[in-house]
């Protein structure tokens, strides 16, 4: 979570970043070129060797996961095909769901050497790019309208009924899309996503578990802490202090 008002920069990026905006907005400016808006529901892409200057919303909060590596293997047509490409473009629920999975994995320390945290960072590229040459959707496009609808209201009471409409389908053929395509149903998605938020903002926000709870679409902070427990083997404060220590 950034505060509103601040900045980052000027600075020589040194890494490839990708910063996902869900709430609140920013501006970039690269190399001194001109500002770059990039509004909650989109994702900004940042290869280094360049020169920016990141501002955030000056009247709230603006809420971003950050997820970096390293270009070691790229090949130069590789490099020069993504300094082609526009910085920003709309955040679709997969490059969100990857993105959070990849923070989440490392902030848990679920990372099998690194190896996992490496695969998704780097699948969170690839869909990048394949979004950007207009391949088709591995998945149909009520699942991923179900999908983006899930990943902007998180902290909603949201029904399945509710996803059902966003993806303009009925509840019934949904869930039956949901079984063949993921192997999981809407509410069951939607509630790993609520999780998988809860440990991202544990683990980087100095957030009460109440707040955070909240902001994750649970009515109550022990309904919250039972989930992280079942998922993690942790209660939200041994989280806490395991990722501080770290």
């Amino acid at each position: 979570m950034q505060p509103a008002g601040s900045k980052i920069g000027p600075r020589r990026q040194q890494e490839i970043q990708f910063m996902l905006i869900h709430s609140g907005s920013m501006s970039v400016r690269i190399d001194g070129g001109p500002a770059r808006d990039v509004p909650a529901g989109q994702i900004c892409l940042l290869l280094p060797g360049h020169t920016e200057e990141i501002r955030f919303d000056g009247r709230a909060d603006t809420g971003e996961t950050l997820v970096r590596g390293r270009m070691e293997q790229a090949t130069d047509q590789m490099r020069a095909w993504l300094e082609s490409l526009r910085p920003t473009r709309p955040l679709s629920s997969a490059l969100t769901y990857l993105a959070r999975e990849a923070v989440a994995t490392e902030q848990t320390r679920l990372t099998a050497d690194g190896a996992l945290v490496d695969a998704l960072a780097t699948a969170l590229l690839w869909r990048f790019i394949a979004e950007f040459k207009n391949l088709p959707a591995a998945l149909p496009g009520s699942i991923e309208d179900a999908r983006l609808f899930i990943h902007r209201n998180l902290e909603q009471p949201i029904t399945l009924d509710d996803i059902a409409r966003a993806a303009s389908v009925t509840p019934a053929h949904l869930v039956r899309m949901f079984r063949s395509h993921m192997d999981t149903t809407p509410v069951r998605y939607l509630w790993d996503r609520r999780i998988s938020l809860g440990v991202e903002l544990l683990t980087s926000t100095g957030l009460s578990v109440g707040s955070i709870a909240v902001r994750c679409g649970f009515k109550t902070s022990f309904h919250f802490s039972r989930k992280v427990k079942e998922t993690t083997g942790l209660s939200p404060t041994e989280l806490r202090t395991s990722t501080s220590r770290a």
